[in-house]
C-alpha cells in the first residue's frame, strides 16, 4: 500500500504540466548566476572571503554530525591533494549552529587541509538556498556558478573531479558526459537497474528538471520498491515544489527503510519550516 501511494503521487506529478517548478541550481541560485562573495569567519580564527581568484572555486557545505558529510570531507581532501598543482580554491562551509569542537573533530578525522568557514546565522546557506548536505558548488574565476553537485554514493568524487577539470579546460564536453554517464551494466537484476534510474533521477534533480526526475525515480521504485534513496528523492522533489502533503508518504517510506536517509530528512525539515 505504501509503495502504491508513492508511485501514484509520482504519476500525478509527472502528468501535471501546470505546476511551475523553480529552475534554480541551488534553491535561490541557478547556473550562470553571480555568487555573492561573503566574508566569513574561519574555524581557526580570522576571516576570509568565501570565494577566491582561482580559475575554479569549489565550496562544500557539510554537517559534522552526518555520516555522508564526513565521508565527503575525506573524498574532497584526497581530491584537493590530487589537483594540488591546478588553480583551484577549496573551502568547506558549516553552520554556526554546530559547536566548534564538533566541527574541529570532524575536520581532524577527515584530515581536511582546506579552510573551514563558519556561516554565521546561515547567511550564505540562505542566500544560495542550500537544500541538501553535503553538497558541492563550483564557481569560475568571475564567481559565476557553473556546477552544483548534491551528494550521491556512486562515483561522487569522480564526478566532482570531472566538473572541475571541464571548467579548467582539461577535459572536453564528451569526456565530462562520459564521467556523468558511465557505461551501464546490461543486466544484473532489478537492483542494478533501479540504481541506474536513481542516478539519472539525481542528475535531473540537480538540474531542476523535476518532472523528468520524478519519472526516473518512479522507474527506480518500480524495480526496487524498498530503495530508501529513491523514496527520499521523491520526498525532496515534492517538498522542493511545495507539495508537502504529497511528500509525506515518501518521507515516511524512506525513513521506515532508513532512519538516516538524508533526502527524506531534508524534505521533512523543509516541510516543517513551511508550516
Amino acid at each position: 500500500m505504501r509503495t502504491s501511494v508513492v508511485l501514484w503521487t509520482l504519476i500525478l506529478w509527472a502528468s501535471s504540466a501546470s505546476v511551475a517548478a523553480p529552475g534554480n541550481a541551488f534553491y535561490n541560485a541557478e547556473i550562470g548566476n553571480q555568487v555573492e562573495n561573503l566574508t566569513l569567519d574561519k574555524l581557526t580564527g580570522g576571516r576570509q572571503p568565501f570565494l577566491g581568484d582561482a580559475d575554479a572555486n569549489v565550496f562544500l557545505f557539510f554537517r559534522p554530525d552526518q555520516e555522508n558529510s564526513r565521508a565527503v570531507l575525506k573524498q574532497m581532501t584526497a581530491l584537493a591533494l590530487k589537483l594540488g598543482d591546478k588553480r583551484v580554491a577549496w573551502v568547506a562551509v558549516v553552520s554556526d549552529a554546530y559547536a566548534k569542537e564538533a566541527v574541529a573533530a570532524a575536520v581532524a578525522e577527515a584530515g581536511l587541509t582546506m579552510p573551514v568557514l563558519i556561516d554565521k546565522g546561515d547567511a550564505l546557506y540562505g542566500k544560495l538556498g542550500v537544500v541538501l548536505h553535503p553538497v558541492i558548488g563550483i564557481a569560475d574565476k568571475q564567481h559565476k556558478l557553473v556546477a552544483y553537485e548534491p551528494f550521491h554514493k556512486i562515483d561522487y568524487a569522480v564526478i566532482v573531479e570531472a566538473r572541475i577539470k571541464r571548467l579548467l579546460g582539461l577535459i572536453s564536453d564528451a569526456e565530462l558526459a562520459a564521467a556523468l554517464n558511465p557505461p551501464q551494466a546490461v543486466d544484473g537484476g532489478d537492483k542494478v537497474v533501479a540504481k541506474r534510474h536513481l542516478k539519472m533521477a539525481e542528475m535531473l534533480f540537480a538540474a531542476k528538471s523535476y518532472d523528468k526526475a520524478l519519472e526516473f525515480a518512479a522507474k527506480s521504485l518500480a524495480h526496487d520498491p524498498e530503495a530508501a534513496g529513491a523514496h527520499g528523492l521523491v520526498a525532496l522533489i515534492l517538498a522542493t515544489r511545495g507539495d508537502c502533503a504529497g511528500a509525506k508518504p515518501a518521507i515516511d517510506a524512506a525513513l521506515k527503510l532508513d532512519a538516516k536517509e538524508a533526502r527524506a530528512l531534508a524534505a521533512k525539515e523543509m516541510c516543517a519550516k513551511a508550516k
